[in-house]
């Protein structure tokens, strides 16, 4: 009863999150139905691994936002510090194109992990889950498989452009949490081309530094 009472306070607090930060970001977020349980099963059958409660519970409240199409060209307002949330099959789609680079240790020469310890070092790691996409390789994702100072769980940036992974947050939860914050405080940003927005940090300070990986 008590992991359930946990879970439960956990989807509480992530339809919260995620609420404030809906509310928050300027432009239309472009939502997606609700991811079912049945297509969240799938998805962890897909990866071999169990998603965390806070992930499950956002998926839960809306399969991701609309990606652009030829068909549908729109752009989401994204949820992401700026980057559209994918849906479930653009997770699984873009995990399944980094399979095979984990065993190419040739790869790791460099990889380091922000801060220390928190990160496995290496160039990619099927426990990474990507969250969103930006078009050219790159992530932010959850890291189900950590380093000996991380959480499972913590969200992280990774990718084509990426070796020295950063860890953003101990959790989706206090991902959310934490954006909620910085956009109430004033970080949003529009993008220069009155499309999208970004999150803004000081001159000379990346926005990733805004957050806190301990929470």
């Amino acid at each position: 009863m008590a992991d359930r009472a946990e879970d439960r306070d956990v989807a509480g607090r992530t339809r919260a999150a995620f609420e404030r930060v809906v509310a928050l970001v300027p432009g239309d977020p472009l939502l997606n139905p609700p991811a079912t349980d049945a297509q969240l099963d799938a998805a962890e059958r897909h990866l071999g691994r169990r998603l965390p409660p806070d992930v499950r519970a956002l998926y839960g409240l809306h399969d991701g936002q609309v990606q652009p199409t030829a068909a549908d060209p729109r752009w989401a307002a994204g949820l992401v510090g700026g980057a559209a949330l994918l849906p479930l099959d653009g997770v699984l789609f873009h995990w399944d194109q980094w399979a095979g680079f984990e065993a190419d240790s040739d790869l790791d020469e460099g990889a380091g992990s922000e801060p220390e310890g928190f990160v496995r070092t290496k160039y990619s790691l099927r426990g990474w889950v990507p969250l969103t996409h930006d078009g050219g390789g790159n992530h932010v994702g959850v890291d189900l498989d950590p380093d000996v100072r991380g959480t499972a769980g913590q969200v992280m940036v990774f990718g084509r452009d990426d070796e020295h992974h950063r860890v953003l947050a101990p959790s989706l939860l206090s991902y959310l949490e934490q954006l909620a914050d910085l956009l109430e405080r004033g970080h949003g940003a529009p993008g220069d081309d009155g499309v999208g927005w970004s999150l803004r940090a000081a001159d000379g300070v990346g926005p990733h530094a805004l957050f806190r990986p301990g929470g």
